[in-house]
């Protein structure tokens, strides 16, 4: 029997669709209507840019092109150009591209503690908590 990808989307919410209550899925979901409530994937949860969730996230992975108000907690978070973030974060990965905004509260984990930003030319800089200075990253 072949193996599943874990990052092929099984799980939607399409544009137009509402949910609210708590939900689970164990492959990759796409929020591109509404959710309010609270989301647990065991792999990536990728908000659309029509997507909005309003509540919780639990997940391997996030990616954020629409908008998140409440509490991401995962090991990555990805804020495209297009996303918005509103809510405290408990991470160990966060990128925010050019254009995305963030506002609340960040804990990373501390033995990764490290910010990755990527500017609109496509430039990538970490940010080390240790020694707060810019490396430039390949």
């Amino acid at each position: 029997m072949p193996k599943s990808n874990p990052n092929h989307i099984t799980t939607l919410i399409g544009d137009g669709c509402e949910f609210e209550g708590n939900m689970s899925s164990s492959s990759a979901t796409r929020i591109d209507g509404k959710l309010n409530g609270r989301i647990t994937g065991e792999s990536s949860i990728i908000v659309g840019e029509n997507g909005a969730i309003s509540g919780e996230v639990r997940s391997v992975e996030t990616v954020v092109y629409g908008r998140v108000e409440g509490v991401i907690e995962s090991n990555s978070l990805e804020i495209k150009r297009s996303g918005i973030v509103l809510g405290d974060v408990f991470i160990e990965s966060l990128i925010v591209e050019d254009g995305g905004i963030y506002n609340g509260r960040c804990t990373m984990n501390e033995i990764t503690e490290k910010i990755s930003i990527e500017t609109a030319k496509g430039n990538k800089k970490e940010l080390s908590s240790n020694t707060f200075e810019f490396k430039g990253v390949k």
